[in-house]
């Protein structure tokens, strides 16, 4: 694992959420999105509640198109190696909709390889941030 490995893991798990928040992606898509997602997966989000891998999917169920306009940009990736197979990205996320209204985020995530070569999400924590 390395740090351009997980840095598109980060970029491409946010184009699959835009897609599937703005209704460009098929609604069958939403099983490739939640096995980006370990089965013990536990976020906690801007709001302060955290989520299991089945509340987020069930989240995700309901939200198809309902953003249309958003997007979704990522930067300020920091790599941080946690041993054999797992590592921690630091990352700012900013979101924004059709109108330009939205948050910007601060998020680590953990990251750990499967044995099918692809990283799973096991962990997230974002806080809102100004600027």
């Amino acid at each position: 694992m390395n740090d351009t490995f997980a840095f598109n893991e980060i970029h491409d798990l946010h184009v699959l959420i835009e897609d599937w928040f703005t209704g460009c992606s098929p609604v069958a898509a939403l099983d490739t999105l939640l096995a980006r997602f370990s089965e013990d997966f536990s976020m906690v989000g801007i709001r302060g509640v955290r989520l299991d891998k089945s509340t987020l999917a069930g989240f995700f169920a309901v939200a198809h198109g309902s953003r249309p306009g958003l997007r979704i940009t990522i930067d300020a990736m920091t790599y941080l190696p946690l041993g054999t197979g797992a590592c921690a990205v630091r990352y700012r996320e900013d979101q924004r909709d059709a109108q330009g209204t939205g948050n910007r985020r601060e998020s680590l995530a953990i990251l750990v390889g499967g044995t099918d070569g692809m990283l799973r999400w096991q962990a997230l924590h974002e806080t809102v941030v100004g600027g």
